[in-house]
């Protein structure tokens, strides 16, 4: 999975969660947000320090059945879905440290 993270289509979401897929981690984001561009700088790095990590990102205004469903509240925000259920949500992008930290720990790297 190493390289930039990709952005994944809302059906794609969808199937990704109820197939019980491996755990992975969402990035979502808005173009205009310049705190959502700082929060992707510093995954980059994250992505590059965890480069198995199963992480992708999503433009919310393409997303509006994900959102609600999974109760996004704003941007930026990562979310991480295990066995199915959204299991965090990271709406504050504090340091590659911290969002390295939670990779680790959720995505078991």
């Amino acid at each position: 999975m190493s390289g930039p993270m990709t952005d994944v289509a809302e059906q794609e979401l969808i199937r990704r969660r109820w197939s019980g897929e491996a755990p992975f981690a969402v990035y979502f984001y808005t173009p205009w947000c310049g705190t959502c561009r700082y929060g992707e700088k510093m995954l980059t790095v994250v992505r590059a320090m965890a480069p198995d990590a199963a992480m992708f990102k999503a433009n919310v205004n393409f997303m509006p059945a994900v959102v609600q469903d999974w109760k996004i509240e704003s941007v930026p925000c990562l979310a991480f879905v295990e066995e199915k259920r959204v299991t965090e949500k990271v709406y504050t992008m504090r340091s590659v440290e911290f969002l390295l930290e939670r990779v680790r720990a959720r995505l078991g790297m």
